[in-house]
């Protein structure tokens, strides 16, 4: 199958079209650039000309791989959610021309806002306290959307998952792949101390930093909805906190548990619980010889951070 380029003579020309048609404007196509990202969708930031002015617009496009049996994907769902969500005070990218059959250019595409100002990891790295403030702030706003801001698509998203049935899949999961004193331990310390329940959240599915927007010390929109769900907000918002360890012992965490009336000490039992089901998810992968976890030694690395957490519990172990 021929990759999907937009720069491509016989495809532009056709982008052109679509960009012009989907925003009412006389465009001339100049340039796109591949977005990189994780996710099932393709990202290309398309710059075009409207007379002396130059914009610029994301072309969504669901990546051109096979989705496995087992997994449910409706590609469109996340145009379908920021849409709704323009409707709402969150600060989303606007979104236009769906197209479903690929009538466009032979493929399902939609276009998203490309929003002006720089990812807010930028600031947090340089340890700016509005960054710091902002960030939570933000993931406040977007756990406080209520379903009935989201009409039909929560039903679409789902109830969510309750933390101690989402332990209890991780616990059964890991005892089938990996056994061992250490997992013992930790599965033994988290079953033990389950904190109370909180009710899940509205979520974006990735707090991750680069997915907010930032310019003049003012949000511009946070990104990336792909898997949006709803989610025990707690685990949502520190799921960052492993993956950027610079966003740690700044006090985030725990301003954040104030604002939201939660548990401080809950922090460490999820930081725990993130640990295992990242661990978990490195198995799986390794299983499937996915060389990059391998080179990374990712397993290790997780191994060794459970058993200071194991250490740091100190009798619960």
């Amino acid at each position: 199958m021929t990759l999907f380029n937009p720069n491509h003579p016989d495809v532009k020309k056709k982008v052109e079209k679509y960009i012009a048609s989907s925003l009412s404007l006389p465009v001339e196509f100049i340039l796109a650039l591949p977005i990189i990202g994780d996710g099932r969708t393709l990202s290309w930031k398309v710059e075009v000309a409207n007379d002396d002015k130059r914009l610029f617009v994301m072309l969504k496009i669901q990546k051109q791989e096979d989705i496995p049996s087992d997994v449910k994907y409706d590609f469109f769902r996340q145009y379908r959610l920021l849409k709704q969500l323009e409707t709402t005070k969150l600060k989303t990218p606007k979104v236009w021309g769906l197209d479903e059959k690929g009538s466009a250019f032979g493929l399902p595409c939609f276009l998203e806002e490309s929003l002006k100002g720089r990812v807010l990891y930028n600031f947090l790295k340089l340890k700016e306290k509005w960054a710091e403030d902002l960030f939570i702030k933000t993931i406040i706003e977007v756990q406080n959307i209520k379903k009935e801001e989201l009409g039909g698509l929560s039903v679409e998203l789902g109830e969510g998952v309750e933390i101690k049935e989402f332990f209890l899949g991780v616990k059964k999961d890991l005892q089938n792949i990996l056994k061992g004193p250490l997992i013992s331990q930790v599965l033994k310390i988290l079953a033990d101390n389950i904190p109370p329940r909180i009710s899940p959240c509205f979520g974006n599915g990735d707090f991750n930093p680069k997915n907010f927007i930032a310019k003049d010390k003012s949000l511009t929109g946070i990104i990336d909805f792909e898997s949006a769900g709803f989610f025990d907000p707690l685990y949502e918002f520190l799921l960052p906190f492993e993956r950027y360890p610079l966003l740690k012992n700044r006090g985030l965490e725990e301003a954040y548990c104030k604002q939201m009336n939660f548990d401080i000490k809950a922090i460490d039992w999820y930081r725990g619980l993130i640990l295992t089901s990242k661990l978990l998810e490195t198995l799986k992968a390794e299983k499937e010889n996915n060389p990059e976890n391998e080179e990374r030694n990712i397993k290790e690395e997780l191994l060794a951070k459970l058993s200071d957490w194991t250490k740091s519990r100190g009798s619960e172990a």
